[in-house]
C-alpha cells in the first residue's frame, strides 16, 4: 500500500484517467478499509478519520461512506459510544442528502450493537434507524 501511495503522489496531475478521480481523502479511507479487512484496526481508524477530516463539504455522500466505515473501525475496537456517533452521524447525512448506500452500510452495522445496546448513543442510533 505504501508503494502504491507513493507511486500515486509522484503521478501528480499526471494521473491515469482510471484513478485521476483519487483525493487524499479517498486514498487514507480506501488504504483504513483494506487494512480494516486485514485487522490492523488501530491503523485503519486513524487513516478513516484523517480521510473523513480531508473530505471537502462539496462530498457529502462520500462522507457517510467514510463515516460507515469509521463506525466499523470503532466496533473492531469494541468502542460502542463513538462508532454509534459516527454511524448515527452517516445516517442522518445519508438521509439529508438521499445517499441509499449510507442508510445500507448503517443498517449492515446494526447488528454489531446488539452487544452494546446499552452503551451511550448505541439505543438512538437504533431508534433513528427504526424511523
Amino acid at each position: 500500500m505504501a508503494a502504491a501511495e507513493q507511486h500515486l503522489n509522484e503521478a501528480g496531475t499526471d494521473r491515469p484517467a482510471w484513478c485521476a478521480w483519487v483525493s487524499e481523502a479517498d486514498l487514507a479511507v480506501d488504504s483504513g478499509q483494506a487494512l480494516l479487512d486485514l485487522g490492523d484496526t488501530a491503523r485503519a481508524h486513524q487513516l478513516i478519520t484523517e480521510g473523513e477530516r480531508l473530505l471537502p463539504a462539496a462530498r457529502d455522500k462520500t462522507r457517510g461512506v467514510f463515516l460507515t466505515y469509521q463506525a466499523a473501525s470503532y466496533l473492531d475496537l469494541k468502542e460502542p459510544e463513538p462508532a454509534a456517533a459516527a454511524a448515527t452521524e452517516s445516517l442522518l447525512l445519508a438521509r439529508r442528502t438521499g445517499a441509499p448506500r449510507c442508510v445500507s452500510l448503517v443498517e449492515a452495522l446494526l447488528p454489531r450493537f446488539q452487544p452494546y445496546a446499552r452503551a451511550q448513543g448505541v439505543p438512538e442510533l437504533f431508534q433513528l434507524a427504526a424511523a
